[in-house]
């Protein structure tokens, strides 16, 4: 894959498209007869008609003052505009976009005209298809089985209507639903491509000579160059949360807090730069230890100052985030077996006692010395916490070994009875 984007064009096209989420709306009972095939040819059609729909009042969010003439026939008036949105659409979602027609769209005396788009919008990829997931009577999410290199795939979450399937919200991004090799590894691709940025920001300083200086609880600051000026600190906060997980993403988070500071708009950052991890993404990535809860991803190119980087990405709601990263001498894949913490080729007693160790030390803030392979290792029922429970079920598992008198399934078939 290619290099993608710079730090200050990631967070230009990320300032120009409005938060996806979930929007309510109501719902009524749907037909038990209604098939698998029938959702999601619904779906496509529906996602298929987001797409005009976004095209259209995209320029909403633009400060252009040009329109440009719209070519789809069947819109030649603002209501005709709206009554599309209203039938494909429904809740908030339907409501915040009959507003964008308001500030999008004029008719002119040849016809219907849309203010010029962003030079960045999202849109559904339906070149492959859809995967429905949580399916019920009054709802549904389809996912589109084809992504781009920047935006992943695109998730609709439908609502009945009156007894029509309409999109209630929408959402971008690397779900754990897209399951295959290629999936997960343009997931990490990206995901490792803004963890990138983010450390590239945290490792920015302002520099000594700054002329434009102040002081907050006795630290000096420096107003931080041009460019990085589109950064805000809560921006920063929504761009690590976006992309990572966990105890990662909490401490990406407090060092914002500790780095940079605002005062009256201004961005400051602290005194001096330091150095910055750099992952190598011109050969894309490889994927290894692929469960159900997460997986991980090793660089193909090494960095010549830091090696080959390797990062694990877990499943946070529905997608994929990035709970740690490393980088480590060879790209080869990490070898662990579940349950045999200490890498003994035995699953016993002591890899139990070793899972508890680590669960008091970290418990108490302290290091809890794991490698990333042990802690994948030590996640035995995948619940990306590493406990007593896991404890336990070693435990469990090694007593069934010790008494076992037919063939010895494994843990992982064990942990399934």
């Amino acid at each position: 894959m290619k290099k993608m984007i710079s730090v200050l064009t990631a967070f230009s096209l990320l300032a120009c498209v409005p938060t996806a989420a979930v929007f309510a709306a109501d719902t009524s009972a749907a037909s038990a007869s209604e098939t698998a095939a029938d959702l999601n040819s619904t779906a496509v059609s529906k996602m298929k008609n987001m797409n005009v729909i976004i095209k259209l009042t995209a320029g909403a969010l633009s400060d252009s003052k040009e329109f440009t003439k719209v070519s789809d026939t069947r819109f030649k008036t603002v209501e005709s505009v709206k009554a599309f949105i209203s039938e494909t659409c429904t809740g908030s979602l339907k409501d915040t976009l009959l507003q964008y027609c308001d500030s999008s769209l004029t008719v002119k005396e040849d016809g219907l005209y849309a203010k010029t788009m962003p030079n960045f919008y999202y849109t559904f990829l339906m070149d492959n298809g859809v995967v429905i997931t949580d399916s019920s009577a009054s709802s549904f999410n389809a996912i589109t089985q084809k992504n781009d290199e920047m935006n992943g795939y695109g998730k609709a979450v439908f609502a009945l209507e009156d007894g029509k399937w309409k999109i209630s919200g929408y959402d971008f991004g690397f779900f754990t639903a897209n399951k295959k090799t290629e999936d997960l590894a343009n997931a990490a691709y990206v995901r490792i491509f803004h963890l990138q940025t983010i450390l590239d920001l945290l490792a920015y300083g302002a520099p000594a000579d700054s002329k434009d200086k102040i002081t907050v609880d006795g630290k000096t600051y420096g107003k931080v160059k041009d460019d990085l000026q589109v950064w805000k600190i809560y921006s920063m906060k929504e761009y690590i949360t976006e992309h990572c997980t966990g105890a990662l993403r909490d401490d990406l988070i407090k060092q914002v807090e500790d780095r940079y500071v605002e005062k009256d708009d201004v961005l400051y950052a602290v005194i001096g730069a330091r150095g910055a991890l750099d992952f190598n993404l011109d050969g894309s990535v490889t994927v290894s230890n692929v469960s159900a809860n997460g997986f991980t991803a090793t660089t193909v190119e090494k960095s010549d100052k830091d090696g080959y980087g390797r990062v694990v990405l877990a499943a946070d709601g529905d997608k994929w985030l990035v709970k740690s990263y490393e980088f480590v001498d060879s790209n080869d894949a990490p070898a662990y077996t579940l349950g045999d913490v200490d890498n003994d080729g035995k699953i016993n007693a002591v890899d139990a006692s070793t899972v508890l160790t680590y669960y008091a030390n970290v418990s108490t803030n302290k290091d809890g010395g794991f490698t990333e392979d042990q802690k994948m290792s030590a996640n035995v029922n995948s619940d990306n916490a590493i406990n007593a429970v896991d404890a336990s079920c070693i435990l469990s598992y090694y007593a069934y070994v010790s008494t076992a008198k037919d063939e010895i399934v494994s843990i992982e078939e064990f942990l399934k009875k």
